[in-house]
């Protein structure tokens, strides 16, 4: 067999194992992704019950800060029953409105902050519902990729196994660029020549539409142990058996 011929038979194998190995890349890819969003919801989740033991902590302060303005407010109520003069009394008054005052400010701080507590709670609720339904939905992916791995398994095996074979015939620098060309089209390393105008010896790559010299088509048509590559795509040019019938005709 010719270079051309090595490569068209291992394209085929090459293109059959990547297809096989794209069904569990896209697995993968879909399970990964629903993991990515999963762990999202979750560190949401984390950050908003850390949220709320501060916010939590927060409103204990204030309690204790409420409590003794009370206890202070208590005490000059009784001092202020006890006063012996106007001025005394007056004292003990202007203190007590501005402790009512600040226990005021701290009641709306504290109300402020159980009002957050709610809102805290009622995000993280829907959060964790969210959360509860992207952990089906990856447990079913991690369902789907072992299914999937499992199904193609032994076939991929035979296709891997059967393409190392075709490909240890072909020469280095050869298999060098069909891989290249492999892995930059997903597989469709390999273009036909195309004729575009057989009176005008116009022919073109029949993937990315590059037009090519007829010296070059030359080339490929009368040697199958040279490889040439498409000066556009750099894919791997052939001709078809139709365009050397057709050539032979002409």
């Amino acid at each position: 067999m010719s270079a051309i011929e090595d490569l068209l038979a291992l394209h085929l194998v090459d293109k059959q194992a990547r297809g096989l190995r794209s069904r569990v890349e896209n697995a993968q890819t879909y399970l990964n992704a629903q993991q990515s969003q999963l762990d999202e919801l979750n560190a949401s989740i984390d950050e908003l019950a850390q949220r709320s033991k501060l916010t939590q902590a927060t409103v204990a302060n204030l309690e204790t800060e409420a409590g003794s303005i009370d206890e202070r407010t208590n005490k000059l109520r009784d001092d202020l029953k006890n006063s012996s003069t106007t001025k005394q009394y007056n004292v003990i008054l202007e203190e007590i409105n501005n402790l009512k005052e600040a226990k005021g400010q701290v009641d709306d701080r504290a109300l402020a902050e159980l009002e957050g507590l709610d809102t805290i709670s009622a995000e993280t609720e829907a959060l964790t519902a969210k959360a509860t339904e992207r952990t089906t939905v990856r447990d079913s992916a991690t369902i789907e990729l072992k299914e999937r791995t499992d199904e193609v398994a032994e076939q991929l095996a035979l296709l891997e196994a059967e393409r190392a074979e075709k490909a240890s015939v072909v020469p280095a620098a050869a298999l060098e660029i069909f891989d290249q060309a492999a892995d930059d089209f997903e597989g469709d390393s390999m273009a036909p020549l195309e004729e575009i105008d057989r009176r005008r010896l116009e022919y073109g790559c029949s993937c990315c539409n590059v037009s090519l010299p007829f010296n070059l088509v030359n080339t490929i048509m009368a040697d199958d142990n040279i490889v040439q590559q498409c000066k556009g795509c750099l894919r791997i040019l052939y001709a078809t058996e139709e365009l050397r019938g057709a050539l032979v005709k002409k």
